[in-house]
Order: C-alpha cells, then sequence, then structure tokens
C-alpha cells in the first residue's frame, strides 16, 4: 500500500480547529470536482456551512467537525482524525478516486461557499506534521499546504495534480504561533490543513465494506 510521503519526527504547539475564517485569496472555480454543501445547525454568521466529498453514490467524506453539526446521518468516525463518513445522496455526482501528493507538488483545494458555489485554490503541499496540543487528534498526521482556504471549506477536497483527491480540508493554523517543539517557525506562507486520503484508506475502506454488508450490496 503507498502512503503520502511524510516528514515525522516534526511536532508543533498550536493549531486554529476548523475553517473559520480565510488565510488567503480563493476564487470561484470554474472546473471543480462535486462538492456537496452541508449546512450545520447553527447561524450563517458563524460560518454555519461546510463541504463534503462524495466517494460512492451515497457516502461522502468531510470533517468529523463538520458531521457533527450537520443533518446527514453519520457512518463512522475516524479514530483519531476530523474525518467522518456520512451518507449523502451523490446520483449523478462524480466520486472521486484517490491518489497521492508528494512534497513540492501542487495542491488544488475546493469547497463551498454561503452560496453553495464552489471556490478554489492552488498552493503545494509541504510534509505532514503532528500537532501535539490537538487532544484525541494528537496522533492523526495533518498535511501541510499553502494553498489558501476560508471557512466553510472544512470538508472540502484537496486533488493532486492528476485530479485524484488526496485529502481532506479540515483546518488553518495560525502561522505566526506554530512553531516546532525547538521552537522553530516554519517558513511557510500559510498554513491550510487537510487530512490524507491515503493515510485514512485502511478505515475507509473498512467502513465502506461494512455499511455495504448492512445494505446487503456486493
Amino acid at each position: 500500500m503507498s502512503f503520502v510521503k511524510v516528514s515525522f519526527g516534526l511536532f508543533v504547539s498550536l493549531l486554529i480547529l476548523g475553517c473559520v475564517h480565510s488565510n488567503g485569496d480563493t476564487y470561484l472555480a470554474s472546473k471543480h470536482p462535486d462538492i456537496n454543501y452541508e449546512f450545520l445547525g447553527v447561524p450563517l454568521l458563524f460560518s454555519g456551512y461546510g463541504s463534503s466529498v462524495p466517494i460512492t453514490s451515497s457516502l461522502s467524506l468531510t470533517a468529523a467537525h463538520v458531521a457533527i453539526l450537520g443533518y446527514d446521518e453519520v457512518i463512522a468516525y475516524h479514530p483519531h482524525c476530523d474525518i467522518a463518513i456520512i451518507e449523502t445522496n451523490n446520483a449523478g455526482l462524480d466520486v472521486q478516486n484517490t491518489g497521492l501528493v508528494y512534497q513540492g507538488e501542487p495542491v488544488f483545494t475546493y469547497g463551498v461557499d454561503a452560496s453553495g458555489n464552489v471556490l478554489t485554490s492552488e498552493g503545494k503541499y509541504f510534509l505532514d506534521l503532528k500537532f501535539i496540543n490537538l487532544g484525541k487528534y494528537a496522533e492523526c498526521p495533518l498535511s501541510i499546504t499553502d494553498a489558501p482556504i476560508q471557512g466553510g471549506m472544512s470538508g472540502g477536497a484537496a486533488i493532486n495534480n492528476s485530479g485524484e483527491l488526496v485529502g481532506i480540508i479540515t483546518a488553518i493554523a495560525n502561522q505566526k504561533s506554530t512553531r516546532l517543539t525547538s521552537g522553530e517557525v516554519l517558513d511557510i506562507e500559510r498554513m491550510s490543513i487537510f487530512v490524507s486520503t491515503a493515510y485514512i484508506k485502511p478505515w475507509l475502506e473498512s467502513e465502506i465494506a461494512l455499511y455495504n454488508e448492512s445494505l446487503d450490496l456486493p
């Protein structure tokens, strides 16, 4: 099994969890993968919406903090990543094939705005880190890209240059306050966070199989 190239042994001390603001310019996407709009049970003033990515005709991936507040049935939460599988009607939508991204390669982010339009931005993938102050998520490697994201894009897609899903957007790190345990500041213009689909692949395949079994699907 192949995994995203990572750099372990690097740990940071601060993360703002959830895409609650913007860390750069995003643009309306003229061409984009299918992204679902997830209405949340909080006011729109407080970014009461998120995104999800179709992975089968009836299942989507999103951020766990989106799934908790959303109205779709949650099929499974990842045991130590901010990721959830939700049941959605993806009839007529293209499901995303997963792939890999390596250090220095392009990453394109996609997620929705308040009106349901799909936003996008472009950056590159840097490395994976573990955020030691993140409670139950502290053991989940988080992938760093400088592609801008904004509120509502949580649960959206990180896509590689081949159009494959390489991660699910989950957060924005505070670039000024985030440091390695050595005290070193990472020399990255902005720090958008996604969880690698390669990392969660064994869990994802297992949960999809259990779901299909519950419906007596092949």
